[in-house]
C-alpha cells in the first residue's frame, strides 16, 4: 500500500477499534443467519458454524469501508455475511483431498479433516446457495440493486471466477486457453483465485454506497491490485514459513507457476510493494478517505512481508 504506511504501520487505535467493532457485528450477523438453517441436519450446521467461526474478515470489512457510513447498515452486514460465506466455501473446497489436500486452516483442522470429505463438500454447497439467498433478499434494496449484487456473487463463484482459478491453479493451462507468457498466466490465476473475491467486495460496497461510475472504476483497480499483492504475499509465506507460525499448511505451491517461483523472492517482494502502492493511488483517486483502508491493509500485509527478510536470513545462515 502507501509506502510509508507499509514501512511504518499506523498505530492509531481509532481504525483498529473500528475494524474490531465491525467484526463483532459481523460475527453476530453470521450467527443469526446460521441459526436460520434448521431443520438442516445438525452435523451440517455444525460444520458450517465451525468453518465460519474465524478469519481475518478482510473482504467483509473492505465492503463496509467502500459502502461508507451513509449506506444501509443492515444491507451492508447481510451482504458482508454472504460474501464471507462464499469465501469460506471456497476455502473448504480448496482444502479438499482432491484439491490442495490441506489439514490445517486458521490454526484449526480443515472442514474435511474434522467432519469428513462428504460433509465438507455439502457444507460448501450449502454456504454458496445461502449466500445467493441472502443477497436476493436484502432489505430496502430495489430489484436492480439486488440483481446486481446476486450477479456479483454468481460471477465470483463461477466460470470466470473461483472455479476457473482453482482449475488453472491445479491443472494449468491447455493450448486452447490462449495464454501469453508466464507473467500473463500468473496474473490471470491470481485475479481469478484471489482478486475475484476482493473485487467482489469492492463492487458490492460501491453498489450499496451508491458510488458513481468513475469511483467504481478506480475502486475496481484498487481491488485488482490488492488481490495480486495478496496472492504474491501469500506465496512468499507458503514458501518461507512453517505451518505452526501461520496456522495453515504450507508447501502447497511446490511445482506451481507462481510469481515467486518464476521471478524469485526479492522480485516478488518488490512487485508486492509496487502493487500495494498502485492500489493506494487508485483508492486516493477514487476520493475515499484512505486511512481506514491503509490501517486494515497494514495490519494484514506488514506481518506477512516482515517474515520474508527474516526467513531469507535464516535460509542464508543454514547454507
Amino acid at each position: 500500500m502507501h509506502q510509508q504506511a507499509i514501512d511504518k504501520p499506523n498505530t492509531s487505535p481509532r481504525h483498529p477499534d473500528a475494524q474490531a467493532g465491525f467484526a463483532r457485528q459481523l460475527d453476530q450477523r453470521i450467527t443469526h443467519h446460521l441459526s436460520q438453517l434448521a431443520p438442516a441436519p445438525a452435523r451440517l450446521v455444525e460444520a458450517a458454524r465451525d468453518a465460519m467461526s474465524s478469519g481475518k474478515r478482510l473482504r467483509p470489512y473492505l465492503l463496509h469501508l467502500v459502502a461508507g457510513d451513509a449506506a444501509d447498515r443492515d444491507a451492508v452486514l447481510d451482504m458482508a455475511v454472504a460474501l464471507e460465506m462464499v469465501h469460506t466455501a471456497s476455502l473448504i473446497i480448496d482444502d479438499l483431498p482432491s484439491m490442495d489436500n490441506a489439514l490445517l486452516r486458521r490454526g484449526r483442522p480443515t472442514t474435511h479433516a474434522r467432519f469428513g470429505e462428504a460433509t465438507a463438500i455439502l457444507t460448501a454447497i450449502g454456504l454458496l446457495n445461502h449466500a445467493v439467498s441472502i443477497a436476493n433478499g436484502l432489505p430496502r434494496m430495489d430489484a436492480v440493486q439486488r440483481g446486481a449484487l446476486v450477479a456479483i456473487l454468481s460471477g465470483v463463484m463461477g466460470w470466470q471466477g473461483l472455479v476457473a482459478g482453482q482449475e488453472l491453479d491445479l491443472n494449468g493451462f491447455s493450448d486452447a486457453d490462449h495464454t501469453g507468457d508466464a507473467l500473463d498466466r500468473i496474473t490471470r490465476i491470481n485475479a481469478l483465485k484471489t482478486g475475484a473475491l476482493l473485487c467482489a467486495a469492492v463492487e458490492a460496497g460501491a453498489i450499496l454506497g451508491g458510488r458513481a461510475d468513475g469511483e467504481r472504476s478506480l475502486l475496481r483497480r484498487f481491488g485488482e491490485d490488492l488481490g495480486q499483492a495478496f496472492q504474491i504475499a501469500d506465496d512468499l509465506i507458503d514458501m518461507l514459513s512453517d505451518s505452526t507460525a501461520i496456522g495453515k499448511d504450507v508447501g502447497k505451491d511446490a511445482g506451481k507457476e507462481t510469481y515467486l517461483a518464476v521471478f524469485g523472492a526479492e522480485e516478488a517482494l518488490r512487485r508486492c510493494r509496487a502493487l500495494l502502492a498502485s492500489a493506494d493511488a487508485a483508492l486516493v483517486g477514487a476520493g475515499l478517505s484512505p486511512e481506514p483502508f491503509r490501517c486494515m491493509i497494514d495490519a494484514i500485509f506488514t506481518p506477512m512481508l516482515d517474515r520474508v527478510p527474516a526467513a531469507q536470513q535464516q535460509a542464508g545462515a543454514a547454507r
